[in-house]
């Protein structure tokens, strides 16, 4: 008999863990599986590039109206008689605009959000909350199954989480997958009385396949004939773009490049207001999202991920699957990916450091090649699939 899962995630707009379900939904086996997909917001990039065989849940209508804007979302709530909804749309609002950490402030927005969501009808064999915050709370509190997993895809130290709010959350859950090492080790000290349940699973990658994917897709096409770097991320504040533009600034005199962009996300207005008082227009480009970004990953000369924390890169991964010299900063969890001088280059955590390691690279071919080559014997991780899917049993 099919196994039921549930995987349950904020939306599936193109970032490192929506490619990660993505590419984990179309490795399971719909001849052993049943696959439910439940989306806060049913939208993004990467939806088209579901299998056949994954179900959307549609979202209740309670959920669609308090993610309206306030005075609407009042108002519709007050036509249909729904009083404690739009007060709790009003006590959301006035939640959320504390000037507190992000992932705070979600915490203290969920109890009003969380009477939106009714319990969901069907039991499920397993029940997977693919990212940390709001999908955790509502496998806890509105998902019946017979195993519950929950995500943490980050270094929760630099989430700025409330532990406190967080721990009865996961105590509910038989599985604490994060995707590192150091991510682990975080994990285990913030909450050990749960350390037991802390496991390592990496994000799957098939360097065979982002290869198949980089040769049928379109990459670069404006004509330049220069150095191309390349960055691949949200467009948000981690991911470190204001400290890439101001590298960018210090490189841009000395060398001949540009500096290209692939994602979307809150940030844009404000580093394209930087790109522009900078005047490198020219130089530092924001292409948007692409639903194939391997032809462009493939023919760049430099991969840069300037981000102040990860929990691991899939971004990185991707690169190294396809043998690109890296410069990356030096964030936590960077050693689990790459090693300063054999396989990339480890900057520390701001413009000046980005830039030398740059200017480094560009200045020298031989390390640029001894990087590629020692990338070679890179060969993924599929491996990983069969560990995520020993959790799906009981026991």
């Amino acid at each position: 008999m099919k196994k039921k899962l549930l995987f349950v995630n904020p939306t599936l707009h193109f970032g490192g863990a929506e490619k990660s379900l993505q590419t984990l939904l179309c490795h399971l086996d719909p001849q052993r599986y049943d696959i439910d997909l439940f989306l806060f917001r049913p939208e993004g990039e990467l939806l088209d590039l579901l299998p056949e065989y994954v179900h959307v849940l549609p979202l209740p209508w309670t959920t669609q109206t308090f993610y309206l804007p306030l005075p609407q979302s009042c108002a519709a709530f007050l036509r249909r008689g729904r009083v404690r909804l739009a007060v709790s749309r009003a006590l959301f609002t006035r939640a959320v605009r504390e000037w507190l950490p992000y992932r705070v402030v979600e915490q203290r927005g969920w109890r009003y959000q969380s009477r939106t969501f009714k319990r969901l009808p069907q039991e499920y064999d397993a029940a997977i909350a693919y990212l940390e915050g709001s999908p955790i709370w509502f496998c806890a509190d509105k998902v019946r199954a017979k195993r519950k997993i929950a995500y943490i895809h980050n270094d929760y130290r630099k989430l700025l989480s409330d532990a406190s709010f967080d721990e009865p959350y996961l105590a509910q859950f038989d599985n604490l997958v994060t995707v590192s090492d150091a991510c682990a080790d975080v994990l285990r000290e913030t909450f050990p009385a749960l350390s037991e349940r802390v496991c390592v699973i990496e994000n799957l990658i098939s360097p065979d396949s982002l290869q198949k994917a980089a040769e049928v897709g379109e990459g670069f096409d404006d004509g330049y004939t220069g150095k191309r770097l390349l960055t691949l991320g949200r467009l948000d504040v981690q991911k470190g773009y204001d400290m890439a533009i101001d590298a960018c600034a210090a490189l841009a005199e000395q060398f001949d490049f540009r500096w290209y962009v692939l994602g979307e996300g809150p940030q844009r207005a404000e580093l394209e207001e930087k790109i522009r008082d900078l005047r490198l227009q020219d130089r530092f480009i924001l292409l948007g999202t692409r639903l194939n970004p391997y032809p462009f990953l493939a023919s760049c000369d430099l991969y840069i991920q300037p981000s102040r924390f990860e929990g691991k890169s899939i971004a990185i991964e991707e690169a190294k699957a396809l043998r690109r010299p890296i410069v990356t900063t030096a964030f936590s969890t960077v050693a689990d990916q790459i090693t300063d001088g054999v396989n990339g280059s480890v900057a520390q955590i701001d413009a000046q450091s980005i830039a030398e390691k740059i200017a480094e690279l560009l200045c020298d071919a031989q390390k640029r090649e001894a990087y590629s080559r020692a990338l070679e014997q890179y060969t993924g991780n599929m491996q990983e699939l069969a560990k995520f899917e020993s959790m799906l049993t009981d026991g």
